[in-house]
C-alpha cells in the first residue's frame, strides 16, 4: 500500500509542476503580448494610427517571436562536418551534450513576470521552468491572437 501511496504522491508533485510551469508560461505569454500591445499603442498614437497601428505591430511582432523561438526550439543536428587537411570533408556523430536548449538563467524580464500574481506564490526555481523558447513560442501566439481578437472582436480594421 505504501508504494501505490508514493507512486500517487510522485504523480501529485510532477502534476504540480507541470501545473506550475504552464502557469508560468502562460503568466509570461501574457506579459510579453501586453507589452507588444502598449508599445504597439504608443508607436500607434505617436504617428496618428492608434489601435490600427497597434493591433499590426502586435501581427508583425507576434509573427517575428513565432519564428524566433521555432528556430530557437530546434534540436542540434546529429552529425557535423569538418573539412580535413587533405581537403576531404569528414562526417561525424555529435554526442549529446547534456545541456538544455535555451538555458535556464532568469533575465529581467523573466523575474519581473515573476512578481506578477499568481507566480510569487507558485513559483518554480528558474531550472525547473520551461525554456525561453517555449516561453516565446507561447507568448508569440499569446501575441497573434490578441491581435485576431481586436481584428475580428472589437472590429479594430484599417
Amino acid at each position: 500500500m505504501s508504494s501505490s501511496t508514493s507512486s500517487e504522491m510522485t504523480d501529485t508533485s510532477t502534476l504540480s509542476r507541470r501545473a506550475r510551469q504552464l502557469l508560468d508560461a502562460v503568466v509570461y505569454a501574457l506579459a510579453v503580448a501586453a507589452l507588444v500591445f502598449v508599445v504597439g499603442t504608443l508607436v500607434g498614437l505617436a504617428v496618428g494610427g492608434g489601435l490600427v497601428t497597434a493591433k499590426f505591430v502586435m501581427f508583425v511582432v507576434g509573427l517575428l517571436l513565432f519564428g524566433y523561438a521555432t528556430f530557437q526550439m530546434r534540436p542540434d543536428p546529429p552529425w557535423d562536418t569538418e573539412q580535413t587537411e587533405d581537403g576531404k570533408v569528414r562526417v561525424t556523430k555529435n554526442e549529446p551534450k547534456g545541456t538544455v536548449v535555451g538555458g535556464r538563467d532568469e533575465t529581467r524580464f523573466q523575474a519581473a513576470v515573476q512578481r506578477i500574481p499568481p507566480l510569487p506564490w507558485y513559483s518554480l526555481p528558474p531550472n525547473e521552468r520551461l525554456s525561453i523558447a517555449v516561453k516565446m513560442f507561447v507568448a508569440s501566439l499569446a501575441t497573434l491572437a490578441w491581435s485576431f481578437v481586436m481584428e475580428t472582436v472589437f472590429g479594430v480594421a484599417a
